[in-house]
């Protein structure tokens, strides 16, 4: 699935969130996270993240953290966050109702120092998806997660994680 567009909004009545995740190709992806699932994302994604941009370089701990958080205010700062997410005329293959994420599988995305990450979401059903995501779209949905946990006030901490680039507040993230 080649990602065109991102979008994670806090839904208080399911005390949830939802993710919903447009394709080049007019294609929607919808799924629930729970606070549950996003507290054991967060932490991997982020650690995930750093193994890969420092993989081909010998650094310490030190060094992997200054060039995640590097890579991430560049990430952040070239993003498109003001876009309104587009939802007309999109086809729903996995279905309209959003999948109930019980699942959730990390890994590179290629072999060798490509960069990219691979992110399964499975339903306890089955039924799931996976998409892959290059150094600026890791980037992008670790801020969008980590700016709709605070909406959703799930007193979450994550450490090392965090967002630099301040922009303006909106009720959805995109």
């Amino acid at each position: 699935m080649q990602i065109k567009q991102l979008q994670i909004a806090y839904a208080p009545e399911h005390d949830r969130l939802l993710l919903r995740i447009n394709s080049a190709d007019q294609q929607e992806v919808r799924c629930w996270l729970t606070r549950r699932m996003v507290n054991m994302l967060i932490p991997s994604l982020d650690d995930m993240m750093a193994t890969l941009l420092s993989s081909d370089r010998p650094l310490n701990d030190v060094g992997r953290k200054a060039l995640l958080d590097m890579s991430r205010e560049v990430s952040l700062y070239s993003a498109d966050f003001s876009t309104p997410f587009q939802d007309k005329d999109t086809a729903t293959p996995l279905g309209a109702e959003p999948l109930l994420v019980t699942q959730i599988e990390l890994r590179p995305g290629g072999e060798g120092p490509t960069g990219e990450l691979v992110l399964k979401l499975c339903a306890s059903s089955g039924k799931g998806f996976e998409m892959r995501m290059a150094e600026q779209l890791q980037h992008g949905f670790a801020d969008l997660l980590i700016r709709t946990c605070a909406q959703a006030e799930w007193g979450l901490q994550f450490k090392g994680t965090s967002s630099i680039i301040e922009r303006p507040e909106s009720k959805h993230l995109n």
